[in-house]
């Protein structure tokens, strides 16, 4: 008979079937049809294992696997509750329990080793996904250290290279206005060397010019017993100084406008008479008053209407509104501050309302007319253009107005630089600095040499 196989009787003998299964077991174990005892297969790979799961459904699946992958059904406990037969009943299930486990045992033990294996495999998975997980967590940490050095780095070589741009293109900037700068500031020189030569040369004419007025001053004083005032010829010194009577008449068309259709225009100062003969070729009526002799009869000579006396007491003779016009060139100057006042005062009650008074004289903003403003001795001091006008307004003239004339020509003034077509902005920029430099200078030192105020009752 098989010892694989155990009899059953009538008289079943209990403890000699279960002393068969376990013969029979250890022979089977010895002979290696059945696995030994699976309880401690993967004992080492489930005890102080921490599995840190990818998440909480994963990490469940594994806590679940770990605690379930044994199989055997050790609890398994067979009793009776029936009193009299249940001892025989517990042998008898017993002993078909071990028949069934011999055939399921073995499937249950490879299934439970199989289990171990994936178990294990798992768990080492497990491990090794952490170990990379925290690997790779260090090495973006790195990687983000090493990318932050960089950007940091390369911010520092891009400020460094840009503070070294700024500091050329400066540089080169500065070279630049210095270069222009030089050669503005030769040809400025080579400007103001002739300017400075033809000032010097003025004024040590100026000087000389005075040191021989005070020369003939002097001499006048001592002579005065033995000369009369007649002997003292103006008219000769205004025409060698002043210019000739066809200069002085081109310069004065510039006011006959507003002496157009007047019938009684006074000329205060006539001198020779020229704007009085243009009134007249102009058919327009005119008069003067001068109180120079000689003056006097070389206007008479020529048919002009003048009479000989002093500008004050010859305006009190008149009517007052008797005139429809006046015109005063190159007196004022001439005449103290308070005979001024009276005169355009008397000037505003003898002219008629809606007509014009012009008053022409040497324009002390200009350093040329400045200059040469003393060549005439009997010249007491310039009037200031402001100063003129506003004794004009407040004699009772209204919209007053300044003109200036007689410029000085092109060849006696500061010359400027001219555009040159390889110029950049920036020296464009320069010479338009100097130029504006230049016509504030010629402004100042070449300016008009006469000026006007016009006014009007």
């Amino acid at each position: 008979m098989d010892d694989n196989i155990i009899e059953i009787r009538d008289e079943i003998n209990v403890e000699e079937i279960m002393t068969k299964i376990r013969e029979n077991i250890r022979r089977r174990q010895t002979a290696g049809e059945l696995l030994p005892d699976t309880d401690s297969i993967i004992t080492s790979t489930s005890k102080n294992v921490t599995i840190t799961p990818f998440n909480d459904t994963i990490g469940r699946d594994i806590s679940s696997i770990n605690a379930n992958w044994d199989i055997h059904n050790n609890s398994y406990f067979i009793s009776s509750h029936r009193p009299s037969i249940g001892k025989i009943l517990v042998k008898a299930r017993r002993l078909v329990h071990g028949e069934v486990r011999r055939y399921v045992d073995p499937v249950i033990s490879r299934q439970t080793e199989f289990n171990a294996s994936t178990v294990r495999i798992l768990n080492q998975t497990s491990q090794k996904i952490e170990d990379l997980d925290l690997k790779i967590s260090q090495q973006e940490m790195e990687l983000n250290r090493y990318f932050s050095y960089l950007q940091e780095e390369l911010s520092k070589n891009i400020s460094l290279q840009e503070q070294e741009l700024i500091q050329k293109i400066s540089q080169q900037d500065e070279e630049l206005n210095a270069s222009i700068q030089i050669c503005v500031a030769k040809n400025f020189h080579d400007v103001f060397s002739k300017f400075d030569t033809d000032l010097r040369l003025r004024v040590g004419l100026a000087h000389l010019l005075e040191e021989r007025i005070q020369d003939g001053l002097t001499q006048k004083s001592r002579a005065l017993e033995s000369i009369s005032p007649v002997d003292t010829n103006y008219f000769l010194f205004e025409e060698r100084f002043r210019g000739s009577r066809d200069d002085i008449k081109q310069r004065q068309l510039a006011f006959l406008p507003y002496f157009e259709k007047c019938s009684r225009v006074l000329d205060i100062g006539c001198g020779r008479g020229e704007f009085l003969e243009i009134l007249k070729d102009h058919a327009i009526g005119g008069i003067g008053v001068d109180s120079d002799t000689d003056m006097v009869a070389y206007c008479r000579s020529r048919q002009l209407d003048v009479t000989h006396s002093d500008a004050l007491a010859y305006l009190e003779t008149l009517e007052d509104k008797s005139l429809d016009g006046i015109f005063i060139d190159q007196v004022v100057e001439h005449l103290e501050p308070d005979y001024l006042m009276r005169l355009l005062a008397l000037c505003h009650q003898k002219m008629k309302f809606g007509y014009h008074i012009v008053v022409e004289t040497v324009n002390p903003l200009s350093f040329v007319s400045f200059v040469n403003f003393y060549i005439d001795m009997t010249h007491k001091r310039p009037v200031h253009p402001e100063t003129l006008q506003y004794l004009i307004s407040a004699s009772g003239f209204r919209e007053c107005e300044k003109k200036f004339f007689s410029p000085v020509p092109d060849e006696g003034r500061l010359k400027k630089v001219e555009w040159t077509a390889d110029m950049n902005e920036t020296e464009r920029k320069n010479v338009d600095d100097y130029n504006h430099n230049i016509e504030m200078l010629n402004t100042i030192l070449f300016g008009a040499q006469d000026y006007a105020v016009i006014g009007k009752k």
